[in-house]
């Protein structure tokens, strides 16, 4: 038998040896593969990690340029509007508008003081007045640098004004002429404008500068003020459609008052004096005009008081009294006040007895029982008010009231009363303030019972 025979069981063994290298071979495979996805998967991560960093990077580098944009740009306009406010762009206009005048204006004048021709003279260019036309631009110049020193100084600037328009004014005549004669009318008023507009420019920009030179205000607050201005003299307008309308009521419905009111208002320094005040002191001249003249001639003297007080003290000089007060007033108050005096004493509600009424329920508890004076008990609410003592409850008929038959013997007096009563006495300040009614408060009794015990201490008290 060969030697390359191999049983069945090795081969098997082989195969079965085979198939395990195979499975892990495979397997290695299979972790080399996981493990090559896993870093692909980590690279990935990390890439996609790092885009996310730069596109934040980006975002805010953008923001930051933005910023810096915006700031550029705020501070762009911050310039022009500077130069809007300090009228740069004009001053600079106006400084090469007049020397462009000035450069066409010259071979114009230079060409007229040549071409002129002595009477019966040589016919050859008049080369002596070559220095005029530099001469005359040449003192419109200075003019208006005058017009700048004045400024400057606070001086007058009318003489300068009148020095550059004569200057002007003949620099441009001679410039109209020669280029009419030249080229025609269009050129002759275009020649005369360079000799005269120029010099104008430079003068209206003085005078703005002159007029802004104390304004530190910026567009936005002169706006601001041009809408306030706006607005107060709105009102103001207003406010005088609303007096005049008020004046022609006043005059229709008062014309004295209204009469005296404009002579009051003719009378006083402007403003010294309101609307108001002027129309209460014309009804109170109308109404009283002894007093008011009495005023005016004590406010025409040297330190004269104000004008109240002035008809303050006329009016007292008159009348006697204080403001408003006369005799007839005085009479009808004291008439009023005994009116009324009577009035509360017949209905016994006088100060007075409201103040006793309360110091005798403070002094003399209520007390219960009959008119002639035994003594009850005494309740235990204490202290009542004046409505409720013994004698407002008989007044009321709230208390029994037993009639004394004719010919009943006369109940003698009860100390303890006759006490009650001095006591009473003393209270109101003797006996002679002593009372009827008030002993009836006191005690509890029947009027002929209080006259009794009054009479009883009277003479104790005398």
């Amino acid at each position: 038998m060969s030697s390359s025979y191999r049983s069945r069981e090795e081969r098997e063994a082989e195969a079965a040896k085979t198939r395990a290298e195979a499975a892990f071979v495979a397997a290695q495979a299979e972790a080399a593969k996981q493990e090559l996805g896993a870093g692909a998967a980590k690279t990935a991560t990390e890439q996609l990690a790092e885009q996310v960093k730069q596109a934040r990077l980006r975002k805010q580098l953008t923001a930051v340029e933005d910023d810096a944009a915006d700031d550029q740009a705020e501070r762009d306009e911050r310039r022009r509007e500077a130069a809007l406010d300090k009228g740069v762009v004009f001053k600079k206009l106006v400084t090469v508008i007049f020397i462009l005048g000035l450069l066409s204006s010259l071979p114009s004048l230079v060409t007229y003081f040549l071409g002129l021709r002595a009477e019966n003279g040589p016919d050859r260019p008049a080369w002596y007045l070559l220095s005029l036309p530099f001469f005359l631009e040449l003192l419109a110049f200075t003019a208006v640098k005058g017009t700048q020193w004045a400024v400057r100084k606070g001086f007058a600037r009318w003489p300068f004004w009148i020095l550059t328009g004569a200057l002007a004014g003949f620099a441009g005549f001679i410039n109209g002429a020669k280029g009419a004669e030249l080229f025609g009318p269009i050129a002759g008023l275009s020649l005369a404008a360079t000799s005269i507009i120029g010099p104008i420019l430079v003068e209206v920009r003085e005078i703005i500068e002159a007029r802004s030179a104390g304004d530190n205000r910026d567009a936005a607050q002169r706006a601001a003020d041009k809408a306030k201005a706006r607005v107060e003299a709105a009102a103001k307008k207003e406010q005088e459609q609303r007096e005049r309308q008020q004046d022609a009521d006043r005059k229709k419905m008062f014309p004295k008052q209204f009469e005296a009111y404009l002579k009051i208002l003719a009378s006083v320094p402007d403003g010294s004096m309101s609307r108001d005040e002027a129309w209460k002191e014309a009804g109170a001249a109308v109404r009283f005009p002894d007093v008011h003249d009495r005023m005016l001639s004590l406010i025409a003297l040297p330190g004269a008081p104000s004008r109240p007080e002035a008809f303050a003290a006329s009016w007292r000089d008159l009348y006697g009294g204080p403001l408003g007060v006369t005799a007839n007033v005085l009479d009808r108050r004291l008439k009023a006040e005994a009116d009324l005096a009577s009035v509360l004493e017949a209905a016994e509600m006088t100060p007075e007895r409201i103040a006793v009424d309360r110091l005798l329920a403070d002094l003399f508890p209520t007390r219960t029982g009959g008119d002639d004076g035994p003594a009850g008990a005494v309740t235990e609410k204490g202290p009542q008010g004046p409505s409720k003592t013994p004698g407002a409850l008989v007044g009321k008929g709230k208390q029994p009231v037993r009639q004394q038959a004719a010919g009943e013997a006369v109940k003698p007096l009860d100390p303890a009363h006759v006490t009650q009563v001095e006591k009473l006495a003393e209270a109101l300040g003797g006996a002679d303030r002593l009372s009827v009614r008030k002993i009836r408060e006191a005690v509890g009794c029947r009027t002929e019972y209080a006259i009794r015990l009054r009479d009883a201490v009277q003479p104790n008290q005398s």
